[in-house]
């Protein structure tokens, strides 16, 4: 978290040893202090800083970026100033090796021109099987608590930690969890005083939770995050990162990363939509590989100029921070810019306007002001959660017609089939019907079986489908492998 000083007085206490909590060390706030740079100083992650804190100064929870001259930190784990930003013994080694873990097939192809560059690239895809891992001999079933404790126990370390990381993989969303033990697996060489990857790479689908693949699960950011804290090691080791993803840039999400990789220097994201593995992605992972071999921790976003999508690309590094290459806007501007398009999310909500493109049109203009909205480092805390439940509604609408209704209407052919017969009508084909036409549909539908007696349990299942999925469009009946 860069973290922004201001020289504000305070009343609070000015003694560290009388107003940290027992059993840590404190620190007092100096001019040019950030977050981060406290965090590396005393061995902790810029997270553990704000959790140790957030009770005696709420604004950390709310606006972490924000800290004052003066205040006395409390430093997790009896920190001191000068402790070891690694674990006693032992430190990273910088390399050149990449780790990609992929969740698109196409990643297979970006790690191949990167080989082709001489580097050595560590490429994590899809299992054969969802949500399971063949480890020593046996095929472990991560989508439950005994095969995941079962794999973990195959990386060979301390059992305490062992369990953690079980519980870090099972608790995964469906189909990300071999991507996740994959990834533990590499990982567990850091954690037993080896050397992994410096540079990592993430490929895929993002909304801003997490990156997904076609007809794959989604590795959420949270829990990579619980991952790099089970595995401190392994993430102290992460020196560059690359995130090949639609809209995983601005400043709160890259206080994310940097809370995830406390060692970080550089970290390269999308303040927008991102290029595909065919069409651009390659050349912005070529100068992104170029800029971070060796020892460099400077990353200029400029050597993305005259490629497609370069004007989207965000970057931070330790000496220059945060830069997308925009001025800074005021909140009040982009929170106005949102409102005042809510006309056009209800049309397209309603079906009243059809999209025409996904990438194009008034509609995914509307999705880029919530994206640079949620972006905003000034986002009030309160406000983040219904704005991203209309980002994932909105790009659902965008791509409704697309994927998002198809794929409905063929993973729940047989319910759709028996819900329609169940009230005597005949099933939609819910794959053509325009947005209107469908929830014309679901409002017949849901007529005539509130006039039906006996109530058919094939009818209030098949609608709680249809309003759940595709009218209100729930991530929790519309997965963003359907987008």
């Amino acid at each position: 978290m860069t973290g922004r000083i201001t020289n504000r007085p305070t009343t609070q206490p000015t003694s560290p040893s009388s107003t940290t909590p027992a059993g840590t060390g404190g620190y007092k706030i100096q001019s040019g202090d950030t977050l981060g740079k406290i965090a590396q100083r005393h061995g902790v992650t810029t997270q553990q800083l704000v959790d140790a804190n957030k009770d005696r100064y709420p604004t950390l929870a709310t606006n972490p970026g924000n800290i004052q001259v003066g205040w006395n930190l409390a430093i997790p784990n009896g920190g001191a100033p000068g402790a070891p930003t690694q674990p006693a013994g032992w430190a990273p080694r910088s390399n050149n090796d990449i780790l990609m873990v992929g969740m698109n097939e196409t990643a297979k192809y970006e790690a191949q021109q990167l080989r082709g560059r001489g580097q050595n690239v560590t490429l994590i895809s899809d299992a054969k099987e969802n949500d399971k891992l063949s480890a020593r001999g046996a095929t472990h079933d991560l989508s439950t608590q005994e095969g995941a404790l079962s794999f973990a126990l195959t990386l060979g370390l301390p059992a305490d930690q062992t369990a953690k990381i079980a519980d870090v993989i099972q608790s995964s969303g469906s189909d990300s969890r071999d991507e996740l033990a994959q990834l533990a697996q590499v990982w567990a060489g850091a954690e037993k005083g080896g050397q992994i990857p410096s540079r990592l790479m993430l490929s895929g689908h993002n909304v801003g939770s997490g990156v997904w693949g076609d007809d794959n699960g989604m590795l959420r950011f949270e829990t990579l995050g619980k991952l790099a804290e089970a595995m401190p090691r392994a993430a102290r080791s992460v020196e560059d990162l690359h995130l090949a993803a639609c809209y995983s840039g601005g400043q709160p999400l890259m206080e994310k990363y940097r809370a995830m990789f406390p060692n970080a220097k550089t970290i390269w994201a999308y303040a927008g939509s991102a290029p595909g593995s065919y069409s651009g992605a390659v050349p912005h992972q070529s100068r992104w590989e170029n800029a971070t071999r060796g020892t460099r921790g400077d990353l200029d976003r400029a050597i993305a100029e005259h490629t497609r999508k370069g004007e989207n690309v965000a970057v931070w590094t330790v000496e220059h921070g945060y830069n997308d290459g925009r001025p800074p806007a005021p909140l009040s501007e982009v929170r106005s810019a949102v409102e005042s398009s809510q006309p056009t999310f209800q049309r397209f909500q309603s079906g009243q306007e059809a999209v025409a493109d996904p990438q194009t049109g008034s509609l995914r203009d509307f999705y880029n002001q919530v994206q640079r909205l949620l972006q905003h480092p000034e986002l009030p805390a309160a406000e983040r959660a219904p704005l991203e439940a209309q980002r994932d509604t909105t790009i659902r609408l965008l791509y409704y017609s697309k994927t998002v209704a198809p794929k409905f209407a063929d993973h729940h052919a047989t319910a759709i089939r028996a819900g329609f017969e169940a009230v005597g009508m005949t099933p939609p084909d819910f794959k053509t019907l325009s947005r209107a036409d469908a929830l014309a549909q679901i409002a017949q539908f849901e007529q005539k079986l509130a006039g039906t007696t006996p109530r058919p349990a094939a009818g209030d299942r098949l609608l709680s489908l249809l309003t759940n999925g595709l009218r209100d469009l729930k991530p929790s009946h519309i997965p963003e492998a359907w987008v």
